[in-house]
């Protein structure tokens, strides 16, 4: 299981940030950002000191330490009346105090575009390619010094079209996984491409109302299958979009998928997505985030290999502004790991709290906590973690 926690709520993310950039002409504390042209750039340097009281996630034998990340982030973003693009790059660098094989280094950029057709039409796409890095808590965390590192190269495009009440939104996108060695341990059969598309109908049952149902269909081709299986993945779900200002705006949906495998038994389980930001005041945000499905994975229990993870995931932020400079937040998620062709379940939970303290427009310091902790039937593989971080953060 290999994921990057992009999790439901691709429309939420959206709408936090247009409303930033809304807010930015008129609050003193958020960045007014570096005119290029016809393009506004946004640079930003994030420096964090960590405490993790668990570093490998395990039960037994825990190992803490301190962590130093530098986080550079630059995103540019045009100003046009019509039509749209963003370019970004990140780099992000941890380094361990004791632990250094424990480093890791992820970077990437990212291209993302709108197309005004007309006015009824318009075309999205994405391209991106970063190398990332796997998070110990991952059931796929081979267990070595060195962390998993990979790289995810993943291009996408969609169409929108509405005709008076009715739209539909056919869409398409291509994904490359690539493994590093950790250690002693080669990855590479690891390595895959994904290829996945699926057509969104749907009719306008008010001015903040969509609903829809779509289909999916993807396609999981390793380079060397060995004990990797190829796959065919398929789902059906039903939807409603929502849009009322200044209140509530993201999606809602939830379906069946349905996994073929030639060496596994075929699975089939809910899937979903939930991406919806609530705005219940002016000074508070409540973000509602999910996601059902099934990921790869390469996790075996008691001898039985599994031929993918049914996962499933809800989590919610608050973030509450206490005064103009002071920003607080609070976090839960509940994550729920379902082996397919084994007896293993895990279940994870993450509560979490932090505060920003924004100096000027240019300058915040930041402070947070997280607790973790699993239960799983896998006895090796529960853990509780405590995570302390403090930064600091410069924007422009």
């Amino acid at each position: 299981m290999t994921k990057t926690k992009l999790i439901g709520g691709a429309v939420a993310a959206v709408a936090v940030l247009a409303s930033g950039v809304a807010a930015a002409q008129d609050d003193p504390f958020e960045p007014l950002g570096i005119r290029a042209g016809a393009f506004l750039v946004y640079p930003t340097l994030a420096t964090t000191g960590t405490y993790d009281d668990n570093i490998f996630a395990t039960k037994d034998d825990e190992e803490d330490d301190f962590i130093f990340t530098l986080r550079p982030d630059i995103r540019a973003e045009s100003q046009w009346s019509r039509h749209s693009l963003a370019a970004s790059t990140f780099g992000e660098f941890g380094f361990f105090a004791d632990e250094n094989d424990s480093n890791y280094e992820d970077f990437g950029a990212a291209l993302d575009g709108r197309l005004d057709v007309t006015r009824d039409s318009a075309t999205f796409g994405n391209l991106s390619f970063r190398r990332l890095h796997e998070d110990r808590e991952s059931a796929d965390d081979v267990g070595q010094d060195e962390v998993t590192q990979f790289w995810l190269s993943e291009a996408a495009l969609r169409h929108r079209h509405r005709f008076v009440r009715f739209f539909v939104e056919p869409r398409v996108r291509a994904q490359r996984y690539a493994f590093e060695e950790a250690g002693d341990l080669s990855n590479a059969d690891r390595d895959r491409n994904r290829f996945d598309g699926g057509l969104r109908a749907g009719v306008t049952v008010s001015p903040a109302i969509n609903v829809f149902a779509e289909g999916n269909a993807d396609v999981v081709r390793y380079d060397d299958a060995g004990d990797f299986q190829d796959s065919n993945g398929y789902d059906g779900r039903v939807g409603v979009e929502v849009d009322v200002t200044r209140l509530v705006v993201g999606e809602a949906s939830v379906g069946y998928a349905y996994r073929q495998n030639d060496e596994f038994e075929n699975e089939g389980g809910l899937t979903g997505d939930l991406g919806i930001v609530w705005t219940p005041t002016q000074l508070t945000t409540v973000t509602f985030t999910g996601r059902a499905g099934f990921d790869e994975t390469t996790v075996t229990f008691d001898g039985d290999r599994s031929s993918g993870n049914l996962a499933t995931n809800v989590g919610v932020r608050v973030d509450h502004e206490l005064r103009r400079n002071i920003r607080l937040n609070a976090t839960g998620e509940y994550q729920r790991d379902d082996f397919q062709g084994t007896n293993r379940v895990d279940d994870t939970f993450r509560l979490g709290a932090g505060a920003s303290y924004l100096l000027n427009r240019n300058l915040s310091v930041d402070a947070s906590y997280r607790f973790d902790t699993r239960d799983s039937d896998a006895d090796d593989a529960e853990f509780d973690r405590n995570i302390f971080r403090i930064g600091v953060t410069a924007r422009l």
